[in-house]
């Protein structure tokens, strides 16, 4: 599974779960740059 966490403000932190990595990444260009991609089984 590709998670995006996404950092915003102090206390808000959205994660968001992808299946593939290419999903991911796409999705990944719509946020701004204070979000961060990784891999977890």
């Amino acid at each position: 599974m590709w998670v995006i966490t996404v950092f915003n403000h102090r206390n808000d932190v959205r994660i968001f779960e992808y299946t593939s990595k290419g999903e991911a990444t796409q999705a990944l260009k719509k946020f701004a740059k204070n979000a961060v991609l990784s891999y977890t089984k």
